[in-house]
């Protein structure tokens, strides 16, 4: 029995050294392949082997953000610069046509002039309308200037040039039914009423105009507002001058 067992122990330790044997032999093996202290390629993807390698994925995240807000930035400024040069556009094309309006108003006055410079027999009166013929043929040019060679000929401003026109031709026929001091405070009514609505229409245009344009209507305010005041003045003459012709005429007719 005990012959039996100590050959038992002998097997069983055998067996146990032939086990250690076969695993420090695949150690060996192993170690072989991977040096100590290296990491395995499954390893080697891992977070914790590699702490201090970019996110990849977040980094692009972070770089698609970056250009996507860049690009929205330029976009924004883009749209930024096309409204503004769409505003700058309208803005150009309303002066050139309220210019266009003022124009005709002006060639009308000096239309005007030239026709009663060669009707008017009161010397003052003439005088008045030669100053218009001058005063407003300088606005004309500075207009013209303004316009460019193509003047607006849009619907609202061909109205606009319509009207002054009809205007004009109104007046005229009016004087030529008229004489002597007729004629006269005719015209000068007709560049009191005239002078007043240019006054209020380029007080109002200095709200509404820039560049240039502005110029010319805050020139021309000063020199409107002097024919306004020596029409009035030439109507307050005719007036006595009427006065006295009328008292004469009664004297006159009073002694017979």
């Amino acid at each position: 029995m005990a012959r039996f067992q100590r050959r038992m122990f002998l097997s069983i330790t055998s067996l146990s050294a032939l086990i250690l044997f076969a695993a420090f032999s695949v150690a060996q093996q192993n170690d072989a392949r991977n040096p100590s202290g290296d990491i395995k390629p499954a390893q080697a993807r891992s977070p914790a082997a590699n702490p201090s390698a970019p996110n990849t994925n977040r980094e692009r995240t972070t770089a698609d953000q970056t250009r996507e807000a860049t690009e929205r930035t330029r976009d924004e400024k883009g749209q930024r610069g096309v409204a503004r040069g769409d505003s700058a556009t309208r803005e150009g094309a309303l002066d050139r046509e309220l210019a266009a309006c003022l124009l005709t108003k002006n060639k009308g006055e000096v239309e005007l002039g030239n026709y009663v410079v060669k009707h008017v027999k009161d010397r003052d009166v003439k005088e008045f309308a030669e100053q218009m013929v001058k005063d407003h043929s300088d606005v004309v040019g500075k207009l013209e200037q303004f316009i460019g060679s193509q003047e607006p000929n849009d619907r609202r401003t061909q109205i606009a040039r319509e009207i002054d026109e009809e205007c004009l031709a109104s007046l005229k026929k009016e004087l030529g039914e008229k004489s002597g001091k007729e004629f006269d405070a005719c015209y000068i009514g007709s560049q009191i009423s005239g002078h007043m609505q240019m006054a209020a229409t380029l007080k109002v245009l200095s709200n509404h105009t820039s560049g240039e344009l502005l110029n010319i209507v805050k020139d021309a305010r000063p020199t409107v507002d002097k024919h306004l005041d020596r029409a009035k003045e030439l109507m307050r003459e005719l007036s006595k001058t009427d006065g006295r012709s009328q008292a004469s005429k009664e004297r006159h007719d009073t002694k017979r």
